[in-house]
């Protein structure tokens, strides 16, 4: 009976580390048990390849000064929507920020996959575009689920925000990219967390934080809609090709 209880225990640890550092954190908890236990936060990361996707709350600060306390309801109610989608669709979730979410779909690491083809190549395989695939579809299913469910509809009714906004409703804005990213655990002895680092990740907050400049809910880069399929591609349009700042390579 003790050992169960302790199995019991351990189990419910592991799920409680697997919420608290995520997909993410998985080989970080590993690599710290296999060399004995202690975290150690001053280790190299590992590189790896993705698909990034930021989401954004639009007038959240007019929504915390509203709903106060309730608003970490509002805002784990938008959250579960999102986690939901995204995981279903082949992403994990990464980063809540309150008002926006860092998601992450994982290409298959090249080194595993045993082969000599550079990393340009293998984002063409047909797993590769299904998993692009998925990142758009997981995306508009959020889109449709904050405007169809009737917990989330509620919010258009609610006295507070139709006073300081005229016809509110939830409205989020959503950037997907790909490319390379640095994977590790990121802090101090204190406090961690297992993210991603890279100029991929920041120009999917950057497509995100442009949907409302070009009155858009979905922003996806170019770069991304190359590996799309073909039945996929079709339901893109180009909005626009942009340097940003501190990048000489048009987007």
């Amino acid at each position: 009976m003790e050992t169960h209880i302790l199995e019991k225990a351990i189990q419910k640890i592991g799920h409680l580390l697997t919420l608290g550092f995520g997909d993410a954190g998985s080989s970080i908890i590993a690599q710290n048990i296999s060399s004995g236990g202690e975290m150690n936060p001053m280790v190299p990361g590992n590189k790896t390849y993705a698909i990034f996707g930021f989401c954004f709350i639009h007038h959240f600060n007019i929504c915390t000064e509203v709903l106060q306390e309730d608003v970490i309801i509002f805002v784990n109610q938008i959250a579960e929507i999102t986690h939901t989608a995204v995981t279903k669709y082949g992403g994990s979730a990464n980063k809540n920020l309150g008002d926006a979410y860092l998601l992450v779909w994982k290409f298959p690491n090249p080194n595993e996959l045993k082969t000599k083809e550079p990393i340009e190549s293998i984002k063409f395989s047909a797993e590769n575009r299904t998993i692009a695939d998925m990142s758009v579809f997981a995306f508009l299913k959020v889109l449709a689920r904050i405007n169809k469910y009737q917990h989330i509809r509620k919010y258009r009714k609610h006295t507070g925000l139709t006073t300081a906004i005229e016809d509110y409703k939830v409205q989020m804005g959503f950037g997907l990219h790909q490319g390379w990213a640095i994977e590790g655990a990121i802090g101090s002895y204190f406090k961690i967390d297992a993210s991603y680092l890279s100029p991929n990740v920041n120009m999917a907050s950057r497509l995100e934080m442009a949907t409302m400049q070009y009155g858009v809910d979905i922003l996806v880069s170019g770069e991304l809609v190359t590996i799309l399929n073909k039945d996929v591609k079709k339901l893109m349009r180009e909005v626009d090709t942009v340097k940003v700042k501190g990048s000489d390579k048009p987007i």
